[in-house]
């Protein structure tokens, strides 16, 4: 079963919307009394509640400057990689599962690249019809989208996607629901 949500940031933090369910807020730091092993840093919560008091998972910087997901109880849902702040020609984001599952995705597919080619020269003429006609151009900036697949399954089904319009698509019997929220946040977390 495939699951269907958007990110959204406000003045009070982000929050994330799954199709038919309620939403899902995302609060800096981890919840009051909650016992972080040493070396990680918190980053955030994902919570069911506005409080913050029913924490789906908790993000924490490890030592190794990867983001860990941590479940309600402590145990290790995943590992977040983020490529490094100056990649700046496709970046891979990667996501390590518990039992050893990794899961890769390159920012801009290439069917989304070849779109982009194509639609390019036609861009190019309306930024020059902007220019001369004096008219203030509102050019959206996300123009690809990310797709999460497992190395051995280049042509297979992806795990997670992201579309050009910010809609993450997760298939919930290859990545639990709190670690693709958990992605959807990191990638566009504050660094």
């Amino acid at each position: 079963m495939a699951l269907t949500f958007t990110r959204h940031s406000g003045a009070k933090g982000y929050e994330i919307r799954p199709l038919g369910s309620a939403p899902i807020h995302v609060h800096r730091g981890v919840p009051e009394g909650w016992a972080l092993s040493e070396g990680c840093k918190p980053r955030f919560t994902i919570a069911a509640d506005t409080a913050g008091a029913e924490p789906l998972a908790v993000v924490v910087r490890t030592e190794g400057g990867r983001l860990a997901v941590l479940a309600p109880e402590g145990e290790r849902l995943a590992e977040l990689c983020l490529p490094a702040r100056k990649k700046r020609w496709r970046p891979m984001y990667e996501i390590r599962l518990a039992d050893g599952t990794v899961a890769r995705g390159r920012e801009g597919s290439v069917p989304s690249l070849l779109l982009c080619l194509v639609v390019l020269p036609f861009v190019l003429l309306y930024l020059i019809a902007m220019t001369l006609s004096d008219s203030p151009a509102d050019i959206p900036t996300a123009t690809l989208r990310t797709v999460w697949k497992r190395p051995e399954g280049v042509f297979g089904r992806a795990v997670l996607r992201e579309s050009a319009r910010g809609r993450f698509r997760v298939r919930e019997e290859l990545l639990d629901r709190r670690v693709a929220y958990a992605q959807a946040v990191a990638k566009y977390w504050e660094r």
